[in-house]
């Protein structure tokens, strides 16, 4: 009887662990959207498939600035849900997932623009977390973009 009674505590105490580790991101929106906004076809060069199992791109849009820049928006979502995900990324640190990204710019020639944007910046996304990562581009004759994605260390 006594073996038993502990067996329920330590059954009990790890299920209470576990619980702690789930920290994820519940979101409400508006089912009836009145945006629109203007969707563009991606191509994805995949180097790191523990990144992209980690970290989906989801949508990609464009528009322009009142000042008459390109505007990039991408969004992204933290795919790392789940108990043994999460209790995973709890015992290795990566709770929250930390990305670094960077956007570059091209001119109508394809020539790379410089600018403070093509700077690596980090993102903190929880799991189930929905980001959006935006650059504007450094001037107005920029016409494409390029996002860089990596996990931060």
């Amino acid at each position: 009887m006594n073996r038993i009674s502990i067996l329920a505590c330590c059954a009990a105490g790890l299920l209470g662990m576990a619980g702690g580790c789930q920290n994820t991101v519940n979101t409400v929106e508006n089912a009836d959207k009145s945006a629109a906004p203007t969707y563009v076809n991606d191509k994805r060069v995949v180097t790191d498939g523990a990144l992209r199992n980690r970290l989906a791109v989801a949508k990609v849009a464009v528009g322009e600035s009142p000042n008459g820049m390109m505007v990039v928006q991408v969004e992204v979502t933290n795919m790392r849900t789940g108990f043994f995900s999460e209790a995973w990324s709890s015992m290795t640190g990566e709770n929250p997932y930390r990305i670094n990204y960077r956007f570059r710019w091209f001119d109508e020639k394809g020539m790379a623009v410089s600018g403070i944007s093509s700077v690596w910046q980090e993102k903190i996304i929880y799991p189930g977390e929905s980001a959006y990562l935006e650059s504007v581009a450094p001037s107005r004759d920029c016409r494409d973009f390029l996002l860089d994605l990596q996990e931060a260390e």
